[in-house]
């Protein structure tokens, strides 16, 4: 399975889901992918972390390809690590929303014959901003597993059509701010 090799390679930085869904063939992943490892720290005898990181990562998968994806990036400059690392992973049919914490507009990207929608936030949890992007409530997530959610989101995604202004990807890196995602936590 897909999902598999990249956690053989290590490219699962965090994972708070990983499991097949009711419908066979298809796995849910939620948790940070590494699009780009940090290099090899000699005196530590271990690797940095990542230089690029899907964090809050959404995906829908077959045993082959990535057919849904969802995710932040802190800059809109770690998406091409991510199509170099991925995007021969995706489905013909993959739609992939990126939340990007330093773009100034929402827009759409193609990348190496990918649509990429870029949406701006600094402040979220992705799997919230994806349900209101699909017009789903939580409570129509009730009493399915973890993994089925997926299903059911992906689903309501069939016939999504973006609302973004198609750009070119050096349009969107030259729109980038200075925005960093607000942080919470403990004091």
């Amino acid at each position: 399975m897909l999902l598999d090799t990249y956690k053989e390679r290590g490219l699962m930085w965090l994972t708070t889901l990983m499991g097949a869904t009711s419908e066979k063939g298809l796995y849910a992943f939620r948790g940070d992918l590494v699009a780009k490892e940090g290099d090899y720290n000699e005196a530590a005898k271990k690797s940095n972390p990542p230089i690029a990181l899907v964090k809050q990562a959404c995906i829908l998968a077959d045993d082959e390809k990535i057919r849904f994806i969802g995710g932040n990036f802190a800059d809109v400059d770690e998406l091409p690590h991510f199509v170099e690392r991925f995007g021969g992973d995706l489905a013909d049919n993959c739609l992939a929303i990126f939340y990007i914490d330093n773009l100034a507009d929402n827009c759409q990207v193609e990348l190496e014959g990918q649509n990429y929608v870029l949406i701006t936030t600094t402040q979220g949890m992705i799997w919230n901003e994806l349900l209101d992007e699909c017009y789903l409530e939580k409570s129509d997530l009730k009493g399915q597993s973890a993994e089925d959610k997926m299903l059911t989101v992906v689903d309501a995604f069939k016939d999504y059509k973006p609302k973004y202004p198609a750009s070119t990807y050096d349009d969107a890196l030259g729109s980038r701010t200075d925005v960093v995602r607000e942080a919470w936590g403990a004091v």
